[in-house]
């Protein structure tokens, strides 16, 4: 014997728990619909879901203004207040120029002094070089025969004394506070005293 459903009225069996129409229970007391299983399910997720709303994007923070280095201009005034008085030290050249030491005196290797107020040419056989330069001729020993007819000219000049190798065939060397240089050929270079000429083998002591 089959009984209705108090919802929608269709023939229910005795022995259903649902109705086969509508889905509801039977035996739910009137007036009472329990939810249908699954029905309100995917509704309920939506809804969840919908109120989710993005988190507001915070606007940035404005980072405080530099500070104006107006300090630093006032500083550096000063400073260029006092640079002109380092020109001072310009005024010292004078002096250092006054102290250089101009030599007086040649020593050949024998041991013979010249005064070195005349030009010497110097030399193998400088007869000719001598007239040529308007110096006094300076005949060197030789034995080995490595040095120039014409090897060395030493001249005074205005502010010193000068050596020239007019072009040498085995050079002029100059020694110098432990150092050994050679002189260009044709070119005057000043002599200080404790200098020491070799040309050939013969050394010369500037004094």
């Amino acid at each position: 014997m089959s009984t209705q459903c108090r919802f929608c009225g269709e023939a229910v069996r005795p022995d259903s728990m649902f109705c086969p129409a509508c889905g509801q229970l039977i035996d739910a007391v009137a007036g009472v619909a329990p939810p249908f299983p699954g029905a309100d399910a995917a509704p309920r997720r939506q809804d969840s879901a919908s109120p989710v709303e993005p988190a507001p994007v915070l606007a940035p923070v404005p980072l405080p203004a530099p500070r104006k280095p107006a300090r630093k201009p006032e500083r550096a005034e000063p400073q260029d207040q006092e640079s002109p008085p380092q020109k001072k030290p310009a005024s010292s050249s004078q002096p250092t120029a006054a102290a250089v030491q101009v030599p007086t005196a040649v020593v050949l290797p024998g041991g013979k002094k010249l005064s070195l107020e005349s030009v010497l040419v110097l030399g193998r056989s400088p007869e000719q070089g001598a007239a040529q330069y308007k110096g006094v001729a300076v005949r060197l020993p030789d034995p080995e025969r490595a040095m120039s007819r014409v090897h060395l000219v030493i001249s005074p000049v205005s502010d010193g004394v000068t050596a020239t190798d007019p072009g040498s065939a085995n050079g002029t060397f100059l020694e110098r506070a432990g150092g050994q240089y050679v002189l260009v050929a044709g070119t005057p270079t000043s002599l200080l005293p404790g200098d020491r000429l070799l040309l050939g083998d013969a050394t010369l002591v500037v004094s």
